[in-house]
């Protein structure tokens, strides 16, 4: 799950996954230095936005299934690592 931003008039274009994880970032080289940083964060910032909202919703749609963990049913690696796996 992705979304992507991008600014033509800068040539920058980014995809993120949620909570803004950079996945892709590509680069044209017509911003400038300093206009590079402002544009590339910008966009990292609207895309996460998308990226979480998509996330959001399908958590939810996972939530009216009744398929979504609900607090405290959350599963360790130890609550389902055999024990003769352990060492």
């Amino acid at each position: 799950m992705s979304a992507r931003a991008h600014d033509p008039d800068r040539g920058v274009a980014v995809e993120v996954g949620p909570g803004g994880a950079l996945l892709d970032l590509t680069l044209d080289g017509r911003a400038p230095g300093p206009d590079l940083a402002r544009t590339i964060l910008a966009l990292v910032d609207a895309a996460t936005a998308r990226a979480d909202a998509r996330a959001g919703h399908a958590l939810g749609d996972l939530s009216a299934l009744g398929l979504a963990v609900g607090a405290g049913q959350e599963e360790s690696a130890e609550d389902t690592t055999p024990t003769t796996w352990r060492v």
